[in-house]
């Protein structure tokens, strides 16, 4: 690599350094610049580096959560994805992989500049990495938390049932909650655990059911949740409730699959019409055009 590209790849990460100094500079509050004062001139050494880091970690944490969005709708999607992290710990995970693709990306830019490529280049892949990495941690919790519901959707007419057997059997709501809680698995038995140790500290059923339903964040939980709450407020049957929520699953769950067979039976189309059918037609005319070229 020459040295033109290397104090173009230099001037590149000198020049991200000072925006980022320049954006952190007039996001800072008081506190923190009052932090930065102590630590300049506090104890030194290890300490008042470790002391700065701290600092400027917690800047760069701010001004992700501005971007990414508040610590609720972060604590919302971890607990939809049932991930036990907190919001800033999420944060700093989006940071490093921000900066690790930031990194790959100006190494990356530095080769097509070596290759003679074009500076422009070389900023669109170092940012077009950066940007990438730090959405790796939203994308992965998206698909886990699609990868939860789709679960407790096929859990919740079991768990319906059972929450209907034990209620016709003469149990009440939180001596059946209980009951299924010890012996049914899965996210669903989980969370009912966590909602039986809700109301053995005080909390009351339906304050427990709504968390379920809050930290599932699934509509299907949340209608069954709605259903049980009024029909212990009004008095209604308990256990018709629930083997009517049931069938309504099953049905939402039977349609949702038809729904995706449609999708599927779409997309296996692509692979015959556009790998499948122009072999067969290869190999269908290349012996005629091979004779035809042998009679030529």
């Amino acid at each position: 690599m020459t040295g033109g590209a290397w104090g173009i790849v230099g001037a590149l990460g000198l020049g991200l350094a000072l925006v980022w100094s320049w954006v952190a500079a007039r996001r800072f509050s008081l506190e923190r610049r009052l932090g930065l004062r102590r630590v300049g001139a506090g104890h030194g050494g290890a300490t008042g580096a470790a002391q700065l880091a701290g600092v400027l970690r917690a800047d760069a944490l701010h001004l992700v959560a501005r971007v990414a969005g508040p610590d609720r709708d972060v604590e919302s999607r971890l607990q939809r994805a049932g991930v036990a992290r907190t919001p800033d710990e999420h944060r700093a995970r989006q940071l490093a992989h921000g900066a690790a693709g930031l990194g790959l990306g100006l190494v990356i830019g530095a080769l097509a500049l070596g290759s003679g490529r074009s500076a422009v280049v070389g900023v669109v892949i170092a940012l077009s990495l950066g940007a990438a990495g730090a959405a790796l941690p939203d994308a992965a919790l998206a698909w886990q938390a699609r990868r939860r519901s789709a679960r407790i959707r096929a859990e919740l007419p079991v768990i319906a049932e059972l929450l209907a057997l034990a209620v016709v059997a003469g149990a009440g709501v939180t001596a059946a909650l209980e009951r299924i809680a010890a012996n049914v698995g899965g996210v669903l038995g989980d969370e009912l655990r966590v909602a039986v140790a809700s109301t053995r500290t005080g909390a009351s059923v339906e304050s427990a059911l709504d968390q379920v339903a809050t930290r599932t964040g699934d509509a299907s939980v949340a209608v069954l949740v709605a259903a049980i709450v009024t029909a212990m407020e009004r008095g209604t049957p308990l256990a018709d409730v629930l083997h009517g929520q049931a069938a309504q699953v099953r049905e939402r769950s039977r349609q949702q699959l038809m729904e995706d067979g449609g999708k599927r039976e779409i997309a296996m189309l692509v692979p015959v019409v556009f790998v499948i059918l122009p072999v067969t037609v290869v190999f269908a005319m290349y012996p005629g055009l091979a004779a035809i070229r042998l009679g030529g």
